[in-house]
């Protein structure tokens, strides 16, 4: 196995990537990945359907690589392939005590709280307000907090200060 680090400069990066060892299915998926690569099938094969949460969580964290896997039969289609190549986190920020404890509060929130949170950012985003201080201020929620949620969620995306709705694509 290779070992490769993944770099986190900004301690809400953290966030997705405590969000892969929450539950014991991302975190065998991670660890299965990690070894081989598998397509969309043979993971559910092994893992259930609630396998493709598991992959966007990883792909929202920035650790999927993707492949495609050619057919052994002439007439087969052509297939995905996942793995997990990260097997060591480098992180360089600098962050206060409190501010890790509200990043571990967002990892590990109750889903019913959590999905609230994000469907109020979500509307503040729709109404056109997408900064994160914006969202803060009207939210009274600290920015730290929203971009923590953002990281988190599948819905939203963070690119520098902007909250965005996040596409629907493929894993």
């Amino acid at each position: 196995m290779v070992r490769r680090a993944k770099l986190v400069n900004d301690i809400a990066e953290f966030v997705p990537i405590l969000h892969i060892f929450s539950t014991n299915l991302y975190k065998n998926v991670y660890e299965t990945l990690l070894s081989e690569w598998l397509t969309l099938n043979e993971l559910k094969e092994r893992f259930g359907d609630e396998v493709e949460e598991a992959l966007r969580i990883l792909k929202h964290a920035g650790m999927l690589e993707t492949k495609w896997r050619m057919p052994s039969e002439s007439s087969g289609r052509p297939e995905k392939e996942y793995h997990v190549s990260y097997t060591h986190l480098s992180a360089n920020f600098y962050a206060s005590l409190k501010d890790l404890n509200r990043m571990l509060e967002v990892v590990f929130m109750p889903d019913d709280e959590f999905e609230e949170i994000v469907k109020r950012i979500v509307q503040e985003v729709k109404a056109g307000r997408m900064s994160v201080p914006h969202i803060s201020r009207s939210l009274r929620l600290d920015a730290l907090f929203i971009r923590a949620v953002a990281k988190r969620s599948l819905k939203l995306n963070i690119k520098g200060q902007l909250v965005e709705l996040a596409e629907n694509g493929e894993i």
